[in-house]
């Protein structure tokens, strides 16, 4: 089987490096077209074939990555539309719907992804939207793909637009809550870089604990706690400024957004 991917970005590099890794996937089997000379380049000095012809890595791919934003998406399809009968389509792109991108193109087998960045380290989580329409080789291969760089979740396309904020967008959630942890530990006196390290390092341990526990995140939250002491103080402020409500109404405004994307 032969791979291309449509753009170069951030996502597709951090796919592209967990797909080379492995064996199933020979760098000499991809073809990636970016404008950009600049972002091919390390690609190329990796052994995967590039070039600047998107409709050249349609021609030469079986199964073909649309790595590229929502807004662009229709300008980088329709000169594509009459090659994509019989291949394997997967879109990265937040909002665009199986059924928007199959009527663009013609006669292509379409699967819809959504991933995180957390793949340019190898431990991202990726929504796999099913399609059991779609050659039972064609879905393994993608579920493969986004394996080689983390763990995948097979889920209904009805719910797409839901697991964004739940894996795609909510890194920058953990992001920014380290970012304001770290700038209060600063202005206290303590040194950013040990405090971003601190705070970074007790949340990938947090994450493991609720992945091997088999406790539920209240359940760990409660153990933490004891009476009167300072996490249940520090939990207190959660409640009075409407942390759960503030959470809801950002993983709404993200979903909305997808939506409003697809249109």
């Amino acid at each position: 089987m032969k791979y291309g991917f449509i753009g170069a970005g951030n996502m597709a590099s951090a796919i592209l490096s967990g797909m080379i890794k492995t064996t199933m996937f020979p760098a000499d089997s991809i073809t990636v077209s970016n404008r950009s000379p600049e972002k091919l380049e390390p690609l190329k000095k990796a052994g995967i074939h590039v070039t600047a012809n998107n409709l050249e890595v349609m021609e030469q791919s079986d199964l073909i990555v649309l790595a590229v934003k929502p807004q662009m998406l229709e300008e980088v399809i329709t000169p594509l539309a009459d090659k994509a009968a019989g291949k394997c389509v997967v879109s990265i792109a937040a909002g665009i719907s199986v059924a928007w991108l199959k009527a663009r193109l013609n006669g292509a087998h379409v699967i819809r992804v959504m991933p995180n960045t957390p793949l340019q380290l190898g431990v991202g989580a990726t929504a796999v939207a099913s399609a059991p329409e779609v050659p039972a080789e064609y879905f393994q291969t993608v579920l493969d793909i986004f394996q080689a760089a983390g763990e995948t979740a097979v889920i209904d396309e009805a719910l797409m637009d839901t697991v964004i904020p739940v894996n795609g967008s909510s890194p920058a959630f953990f992001f920014r809550f380290a970012d304001a942890m770290t700038r209060w530990a600063q202005a206290q006196g303590m040194d950013a870089a040990l405090a971003l390290r601190l705070a970074a390092t007790t949340m990938k341990g947090s994450a493991e604990m609720l992945l091997q526990s088999g406790r539920s995140a209240g359940e760990l939250t409660r153990q933490v706690c004891s009476p009167g002491g300072t996490t249940l103080a520090a939990l207190t402020a959660f409640d009075d400024m409407g942390f759960d409500a503030l959470v809801f109404e950002a993983m709404t405004r993200c979903t909305t957004r997808s939506r409003e994307l697809g249109k």
